[in-house]
């Protein structure tokens, strides 16, 4: 059987991306929250508290505080043109006040940010319900089967709404 490989531009052509892909994510989240601090920086906010989990169980990557609202915030990235359609995420987030999902799609040669995908609700309200798909693990058991993540949830790409810029992403974060 042959393999046919996608289009050149819905791949990144460097092998890191895949083979270094902690690596890779790590570095969009400090370049975004760059991005973030400058952007808030800007306007004058100087503020913000950026705080991480020392253990990955809550279901988010970071908590930012603003004047008493905190937000707990899931990270998700993809390059520009991937194919990916929806995104996981924990059902731990429905416990959390103000917790929201940032899709960051970024260049794979420049690693510059955007767009953005958002899924959240207002500063100060509940994040919306997650829906009800089960995720499954993406590698298989000694049977070679799929587990279920029961805490885990499919969220597809049609309920986020795009934000262009980083001044966006402020507005939805915390509204400044």
């Amino acid at each position: 059987m042959t393999q046919i490989d996608e289009p050149k531009e819905t791949q990144p052509q460097d092998p890191s991306h895949y083979a270094e892909s902690s690596a890779r994510e790590n570095l969009v989240e400090h370049v975004f929250l760059g991005e973030l601090l400058r952007g808030l920086w800007r306007r004058n906010v100087r503020d913000l508290e950026v705080l991480r989990p020392e253990v990955d169980s809550g279901g988010y990557d970071l908590a930012l505080e603003f004047k008493g609202l905190t937000r707990h915030v899931q990270l998700k990235s993809s390059f520009a043109g991937a194919r990916r359609s929806d995104v996981t995420a924990s059902v731990k987030l429905l416990d959390r006040p103000s917790a929201c999902i940032l899709w960051i799609f970024f260049d794979p040669d420049t690693l510059l940010l955007g767009p953005f995908l958002w899924f959240g609700g207002a500063a100060g309200e509940k994040i919306p319900p997650l829906g009800d798909k089960i995720a499954r693990h993406t590698r298989p058991n000694a049977k070679l089967e799929k587990a279920d993540r029961p805490t885990h949830r499919v969220i597809p790409k049609s309920r986020f709404a795009k934000l262009e810029t980083i001044d966006a992403v402020i507005q939805k974060l915390i509204g400044v």
